[in-house]
C-alpha cells in the first residue's frame, strides 16, 4: 500500500477493514490474521488456527467480508456468520481488555489501522514516502512494516497486544512517529539502521520508543 497515493489507500484499508470484522468477531477460536500482505496485485492472507497447518490464500482487495468468510469456511476453518439481527460484525465494536486473547485485540488495531485519512490526507506534506507492506500478527504484538524510499532500512512499528490504554487514532500516531524517526532519529535509531530494519515499539500510555 503506497502511503499518501488515495486509491491504493482506499484499496488497502477496504480489505482491512472486512479482515478485521472476521477476525475480531472469531478470536475466541483462535483464528487470526497472521500476515497480511499489502503489495502486489492481489493481497496475501495466512491464516492460523490452532492444530492446522498456516492457510496462505491470494485475494482481490476489493473481496467483500461475505466471500473471504466464505472462503476461509470453504477451506474447513470455523468462521462465526454474520447475524442478520446485529447487522454484520461492525454493529458492535468493544474495547478490548488487556487479558483479552490477543487475538481479539489484533482485530481491534486493524480495525484502528483502516483508517483513510490517516495514511492519505494526514500524511500530506511529509517529508518521508513509503509503502505500507505488512501487517504481521505475533504473540506479544501487532506488527506494521513499512518500507520507506531511497533508504536501505525498513521499520517495524510494534503495538502491543497486552498493554493496557487507547487505541483510537493510532494509525495517526504512526505516521506521526515515522516521520519522528526520519527527521530526528536518536543514536540508538541510527545504529538499528545499520543494521537494516528499525523497530518503534509504541507505548498507548507514552509515546517514547
Amino acid at each position: 500500500m503506497r502511503i499518501g497515493d488515495t486509491a491504493q489507500v482506499r484499496r488497502a484499508c477496504g480489505l482491512i477493514a472486512n479482515v478485521q470484522g472476521i477476525q475480531r468477531f472469531n478470536a475466541e477460536a483462535g483464528l487470526r490474521f497472521a500476515r497480511i500482505g499489502l503489495t502486489g496485485e492481489r493481497a496475501l492472507l495466512v491464516v492460523q488456527h490452532p492444530g492446522r497447518p498456516p492457510l496462505h490464500l491470494k485475494v482481490d482487495y476489493d473481496i467483500t467480508r461475505q466471500a473471504l468468510g466464505a472462503l476461509l469456511a470453504a477451506h474447513g476453518l470455523p468462521v462465526r456468520p454474520e447475524s442478520a439481527e446485529i447487522g454484520g460484525y461492525d454493529d458492535i465494536v468493544t474495547t478490548p481488555r488487556p487479558q483479552d486473547p490477543g487475538e481479539h485485540r489484533h482485530g481491534y488495531v486493524l480495525y484502528e489501522v483502516c483508517d483513510t485519512s490517516a495514511w492519505d490526507a494526514y500524511h500530506e506534506g511529509r517529508s518521508w514516502r513509503g509503502e505500507l507492506t505488512d501487517i504481521v500478527y505475533t504473540p506479544a504484538s501487532t506488527d506494521l512494516l513499512v518500507r520507506l524510499d531511497a533508504v536501505a532500512w525498513r521499520v517495524r512499528v510494534k503495538l502491543p497486544l497486552r498493554e493496557s490504554g487507547g487505541l483510537i487514532g493510532i494509525a495517526y500516531s504512526v505516521v506521526d512517529r515515522i516521520t519522528t524517526l526520519v527527521e530526528d532519529p536518536s543514536p540508538d535509531q541510527r545504529e538499528q539502521m545499520r543494521h537494516g530494519e528499525v523497530v518503534i515499539t509504541y507505548s498507548y500510555r507514552i509515546h517514547g520508543t
